[in-house]
């Protein structure tokens, strides 16, 4: 996989990725404002934005924002590309430090609807920290 961080408003795949982040399935667990967040991730002091490339194709993305030493993140996965590994793939990545960041912890908040989240972040031993409303905390250290 190939990360390439989004640091200007004018990177040529928002477009794109806006389109994916209003498709139902998508949205409905990963919400953003279409106006205002592209704006946040290239001009907050430790929020990153992160395009996901296997070979040519742009395949996901990968939102992370550091606290301290803690990354709290959320990945994308394109759905014509989901159910291939390639949420798998990324998260692998992440937790062996592919990303230019520094951190000693990844948490995470899923939906609890979002059972190929859970399943994910399950399978890559993130521990269960907390529930409350509607929303699952997991916690990875490296």
């Amino acid at each position: 996989m190939k990360y390439i961080q989004i640091t200007s408003e004018k990177d040529n795949d928002i477009p794109y990725l806006i389109s994916i982040h209003k498709i139902p399935e998508i949205s409905h667990f990963i919400s953003i404002s279409e106006e205002n967040y592209f704006h946040y991730v290239t001009t907050t002091k430790n929020v990153f934005y992160f395009k996901v490339y296997k070979n040519d194709d742009l395949v996901g993305a990968v939102h992370c924002e550091l606290f301290d030493k803690m990354l709290c993140m959320s990945i994308l996965v394109i759905p014509i590309f989901q159910k291939r590994g390639i949420g798998t793939a990324i998260l692998y990545d992440i937790q062996n430090g592919v990303l230019p960041l520094t951190y000693t912890h990844i948490k995470v908040s899923i939906d609890k609807f979002n059972s190929s989240s859970l399943r994910l972040f399950k399978k890559m031993d993130f521990t269960k920290i907390s529930e409350e409303e509607g929303l699952i905390d997991f916690i990875w250290s490296v």
